[in-house]
């Protein structure tokens, strides 16, 4: 596939944005997002301030539950909070913000949101798909990126990323391989790959030297180089300045993007009753 023609994450965004806004603007009430914060992890204000400025973008109500002083709450006490934000016919759809503290068991917490509410898609039984999965196939399918009979790697297992990824491809006909941070021998899985989607967790661990010409490297990671800068898991000049038509999505402003519009989409689908 020629690199060219690719459509970038940051313009397909752009474009499911104005789309998911006509939808809205035809509805009689606007969707409702509530995001559940616990604590008060630097990381998590950054990212809530993204989704508020998402939503309010495209006409979706925001509602932001945070449980700043948290010592004092139990999980019981908690629960009971989600369970009546669930109740609250107003409310689409819920999110719990991460990390939590320890105290507190991320899976109890996230079986207080019913399958219909949970747009993160992170319940084993919910209506919605992961949103990080959702955003990439997504992506590729807009570019008509066909999947089938490709030879894929994913690098990375986790239960919101890797493995829903590795179903969904392999639902699509493509020839899957799992690989995680103790493959041995990892770069020998990514010679031989079309598409590489890589959820590793480490600095610019891919370079040219660990590709022989995919035809698009998806970078989930999102890492600090050593001098503090935002970076993925893929060397992403060295990859593009030796494969000219190989793509590389680019950290950030890549399958962040994707993540966070495949979040407004599962509203709005909630809202609308499509799921």
């Amino acid at each position: 596939m020629d690199k060219l023609s690719i459509v970038s994450c940051k313009k397909y965004v752009q474009i499911k944005k104005e789309k998911l806004k006509e939808q809205i603007a035809l509805l009689d009430n606007k969707p409702c997002l509530c995001v559940v914060q616990i604590g008060n992890n630097a990381a998590s204000n950054s990212y809530i301030k993204g989704k508020k400025k998402d939503c309010e973008e495209i006409g979706i109500e925001f509602l932001h539950c945070h449980i700043e002083d948290y010592t004092a709450y139990s999980e019981e006490r908690v629960m009971d909070i989600i369970k009546d934000l669930d109740d609250n016919r107003a409310v689409n759809g819920i999110i719990i913000q991460l990390p939590i503290p320890d105290k507190y068991n991320v899976e109890n917490l996230q079986k207080c949101i019913s399958p219909g509410k949970d747009v993160d898609g992170f319940r084993s039984d919910s209506n919605f798909l992961p949103c990080t999965p959702k955003g990439i196939i997504d992506w590729l399918d807009f570019n008509g990126y066909d999947v089938s009979g490709k030879d894929v790697v994913v690098i990375g297992r986790s239960k919101i990323v890797g493995k829903p990824l590795i179903n969904m491809l392999i639902d699509r006909g493509a020839t899957v391989t799992c690989c995680n941070s103790k493959t041995l021998y990892l770069d020998h899985f990514t010679q031989f790959a079309d598409l590489i989607i890589s959820a590793i967790g480490k600095p610019k661990y891919f370079s040219d030297q660990s590709f022989n010409f995919p035809d698009i490297v998806v970078d989930v990671g999102i890492n600090r180089d050593k001098d503090g800068k935002l970076c993925g898991d893929v060397d992403r000049e060295s990859v593009e300045r030796i494969f000219e038509d190989t793509y590389v999505t680019p950290v950030p402003g890549g399958v962040g993007l994707l993540t966070r519009v495949s979040l407004l989409e599962n509203v709005v689908n909630a809202a609308i009753g499509l799921h």
